[in-house]
């Protein structure tokens, strides 16, 4: 993913800090976007727009769809689709397809981040005549979960070269149909603006902003915390033949998409039913090592009953694997016995608990991270693996190998190689050993 400048990201953090009124547009550096327009929600959020002008460039009407978003709580940034296939063009870093979905998440991930939101809005992408053919693109390239979907109002029949979209990454496993909803109308009806339009078929896909729950006595809420995790960001894969295997999932800090998301389902096709956590969405707010624990330690609780499995794994991707071993130390005595194994990808020396932009810009960890080697040392060796690229760097794992620790070395970087299925094999072996030691 192409990553902005510490120099733009900041100076587009300043524009969102200028803004001033709920639907005063203000310009700022969006990356390859160039300059877009924001326009910041009324009131409680309620998702994330990427609104692209017809190729003559934006104007007065994209504009005021931006404002009638805003004020159904869209964040909008309104990008000038000519200037984008120009900056696309004379952009040399990637030479032959584009990334255009990383170019929304960017601003997604680093706006929302400084506004502070509860959560975290997937982009919904917008557009008329060329933008909208623009948005189609940008949709169809998207990994699972990570774009909400896309509005097209009387597309273009032809996409600007320019643009040239790379497919979808075949490391990855999608899902049949597009990743997100999709509306289109070919045209644009007599006596209806294009605010209103745009307004009514995006409107329906925003979230409505969450209601305070009353607070319940304390023995009831601890009885639903053990038994309810609708609050969870969770994916469920439950095998078509399950064992008795169960694994806890939390994925890296770009969310349930990618290597996690890959192996988990080869890891099903085994027979192991799978729980996906979302760092993305679950670490959006800040966590702490308890929270974190109380939190794995219902979804344990629940799907071992649901599901009638017997044996827990703790799966870690990047920012998922450096939390794991505090969760761990501090989960139930209960729960703690369930689990015979635990696998950190990419484990890294220190841990934060909530997702961070400057980790998403290659810039260190923040100031309140934790260090996870005190941490890792609780852990019984024998239970636990770690994995790393050969050619990774910030990994504790090369330090590891007299410990006790199984230690797996694989090709490639952070992304081993982008061979999932060998890494969920690597994982699975060594679950079923450490069963099987277990038993004697």
């Amino acid at each position: 993913m192409k990553f902005l400048s510490k120099k733009v990201v900041m100076a587009a953090l300043s524009g969102v800090v200028m803004a001033s009124a709920a639907h005063a547009a203000e310009m700022i550096p969006g990356g390859r976007y160039g300059q877009v327009a924001l326009t910041k929600p009324a009131g409680a959020m309620t998702g994330f727009v990427v609104l692209f002008s017809e190729k003559g460039g934006w104007n007065s009407s994209d504009q005021q769809a931006a404002d009638a978003l805003a004020a159904k709580g869209a964040m909008v940034i309104g990008v000038d689709t000519s200037r984008y296939a120009k900056n696309l063009k004379a952009d040399k870093t990637e030479k032959e397809c584009k990334n255009l979905v990383g170019d929304a998440e960017n601003m997604s991930h680093q706006l929302e981040r400084t506004v502070q939101t509860d959560r975290y809005f997937s982009p919904i992408f917008v557009g008329t005549g060329q933008g909208a053919i623009v948005a189609e693109s940008s949709l169809k390239q998207a990994p699972d979960n990570t774009v909400a979907g896309a509005v097209s109002l009387a597309s273009d029949p032809m996409l600007d070269a320019r643009f040239n979209p790379c497919p979808p990454d075949s490391t990855i496993i999608h899902q049949k149909g597009l990743p997100g909803f999709f509306e289109y109308t070919a045209l644009l009806e007599a006596g209806r603006t294009k605010a209103d339009v745009i307004l009514a078929m995006t409107a329906p896909h925003l979230k409505k902003p969450e209601a305070a729950v009353a607070a319940a006595p304390a023995s009831q809420a601890d009885a639903a915390r053990d038994t309810d995790v609708s609050d969870l960001p969770l994916i469920e894969l439950r095998a078509s033949q399950p064992t008795d295997l169960l694994a806890i999932v939390i994925s890296g800090d770009g969310g349930w998409r990618d290597l996690d998301k890959t192996m988990a389902l080869a890891m099903q096709k085994d027979g192991v039913s799978v729980i996906g956590i979302d760092s993305l969405r679950y670490f959006w707010s800040e966590k702490t090592s308890q929270q974190t624990a109380n939190d794995i330690a219902r979804v344990v609780r629940a799907y071992s009953a649901r599901w009638h499995t017997s044996h827990v794994a703790l799966l870690g991707y990047s920012f998922g694997a450096d939390v794991m071993p505090f969760a761990y130390n501090r989960l139930p005595d209960d729960v703690r016995a369930q689990v015979s194994y635990i696998s950190l990808m990419g484990f890294s020396p220190a841990a934060d608990f909530q997702i961070r932009v400057t980790a998403w810009m290659g810039m260190p960890v923040s100031d309140k991270a934790l260090k996870t080697r005190p941490e890792l040392d609780k852990l019984p060796p024998a239970m636990v693996q770690c994995i790393y690229g050969e050619s990774e760097d910030n990994t504790l794992c090369p330090t590891l190998t007299k410990t006790g620790i199984e230690v797996v070395k694989l090709p490639g970087d952070h992304h081993f190689g982008g061979d999932y299925d060998v890494l969920a094999k690597r994982i699975l072996a060594g679950w079923r050993k450490q069963i099987e030691a277990r038993k004697t």
